[in-house]
């Protein structure tokens, strides 16, 4: 794993021989008001202090580190580099301080050394001005992957109703039972991982991963900064699995959630998939998908190829002669459009009881569970904005790739996380703009505005993040 190297010079054996290395100590202030652990911290005011403003630290894989630098001059930007001297994060100059520059949320790919450029030398020799560096980290991150899971202190079990429920500081077994549920935390969405796998989710907060929640038939969860609906996810990962072969971005999986409930969409495959014919809005949606850039780009060819090419990227398998001669036919007869045929598949996939399909249905299950467990992780440490573009696209697909039916989306997490941040950094909105089919039709302009978005988000405030 790698990071994206910036567009900046890398250092020289000289530079790196010369850097300063820094210790880090256990971090006891402000402990309700940060979330920092430790602190590597250097400070002078001596002649010439300036002009040695390179050092080193010892990272550790999975702690996310925070680095300040001060200036009586002001600091011209903080730069980090990889154990090779290789650029890979950088401050935007734009924290409103003076004085200070601040480099946030700098998460450790691999254990060893890091070297940090604290922008102090601006060619003043003479000064004896004060200048100060301080790396703090959080080595709560570190625990990405779930931890045990315990036996559950409270159960909790809902109606055939709407319930709502309150996490407690212990391991909870909740089950919501019927109707529309909620689970509420008192913490940001950002403070908590989650995984599913199937029905069942995994929630525990990173700050303190001794508590792991586990929740069935669960639809929304309510956290400090607002809510997450899971009611449409299942739904929407399938249809980004089945067209795109990959995991829905953070935005699109919003957007889709929000859309299809005001649509009042059935949330499972099948039932989604028999309303084509009878409702212009998910049938619109529906040929957004399969008309779409990427999706021609994915499956192409004679109607013989684009239905051997949808089972190798959605079952991980050639067509059997049956399903390759029902599929293609249903398409040369016109009772099936390409549009559609993806979508028809995944249900026929999914609803067919023999031996292979119950294997095709089990496969499906773990990919879309794990396609909601890479959109999750990318809302959970904000890389959004790095799931753009075709070399993204394909890192997802790899990942999906590498599931099976033996699968556990759970112990896979790490996987997940590893493809997470081997994304690339963002690029510009023009470019990802032309990529975003737009799902309307003038004959349809009455009918609620689809919009499907494709991979990435809103742009990071910072450069590295």
């Amino acid at each position: 794993m790698t990071y994206p190297i910036l567009d900046l010079p890398s250092l020289t054996q000289h530079e790196l021989g010369s850097a300063a290395p820094l210790t880090f100590d256990p971090f006891y202030e402000n402990v309700d008001l940060t979330p920092w652990d430790e602190l590597a911290s250097v400070k002078s005011n001596q002649v010439g202090a300036m002009q040695h403003d390179l050092f080193s630290f010892t990272a550790v894989k999975g702690v996310t580190y925070y680095v300040f630098s001060t200036s009586y001059l002001e600091p011209t930007r903080i730069i980090v580099y990889d154990n090779l001297g290789r650029p890979i994060g950088a401050d935007n100059e734009t924290d409103g301080s003076s004085g200070m520059h601040y480099l946030p949320r700098l998460f450790a790919e691999y254990s060893g050394t890091m070297y940090v450029d604290a922008g102090w030398n601006q060619g003043q020799t003479e000064l004896g001005l004060a200048v100060s560096l301080k790396v703090f980290g959080d080595v709560d991150t570190k625990n990405v992957a779930p931890p045990p899971v315990l036996p559950p202190v409270s159960t909790m079990t809902g109606t055939a109703w709407a319930d709502r429920f309150v996490a407690t500081r212990a391991e909870d077994l909740i089950d919501g039972g019927g109707g529309i549920d909620t689970v509420a935390y008192a913490g940001t969405r950002a403070s908590y991982n989650i995984i599913k796998d199937g029905d069942k989710v995994r929630i525990w907060s990173i700050p303190d991963t001794k508590d792991v929640d586990t929740l069935r038939s669960v639809e929304k969860l309510s956290f400090s900064d607002g809510s997450y609906d899971m009611q449409y996810g299942d739904l929407t990962q399938s249809l980004y699995v089945a067209y795109f072969g990959r995991a829905a971005d953070v935005g699109a999986l919003k957007s889709f959630q929000s859309q299809l409930a005001a649509l009042g969409a059935p949330a499972n495959v099948n039932d989604f998939s028999a309303r084509y014919a009878k409702d212009a809005s998910v049938k619109n949606l529906i040929d957004s998908f399969g008309l779409s850039h990427e999706s021609k780009a994915l499956y192409s060819g004679d109607n013989k190829a684009f239905v051997k090419a949808i089972y190798n990227n959605l079952l991980s398998r050639d067509a059997d002669q049956g399903g390759l001669d029902f599929w293609s036919n249903a398409i040369d007869s016109g009772s099936l459009t390409r549009a559609n045929a993806s979508l028809s598949i995944l249900a026929g996939a999914q609803g067919n009881t023999s031996a292979q399909g119950l294997a095709d249905a089990l496969l499906l299950q773990k990919k879309i569970s794990v396609a909601a467990n890479f959109t999750l992780a990318l809302e959970t440490f904000d890389k959004g904005n790095r799931y753009d573009g075709d070399f993204a696209a394909g890192i997802a697909r790899k990942l999906l790739g590498a599931v099976t039916t033996t699968t556990d989306a759970f112990d896979f997490q790490d996987d997940v996380i590893d493809a997470m941040f081997a994304l690339p950094p963002p690029r510009g909105v023009p470019d990802q703009a032309r990529e975003m089919p737009f799902a309307a039709h003038e004959a349809l302009r009455d009918a609620p505005v689809i919009e499907l978005t494709g991979v990435g988000g809103i742009a990071d405030a910072f450069m590295f993040a």
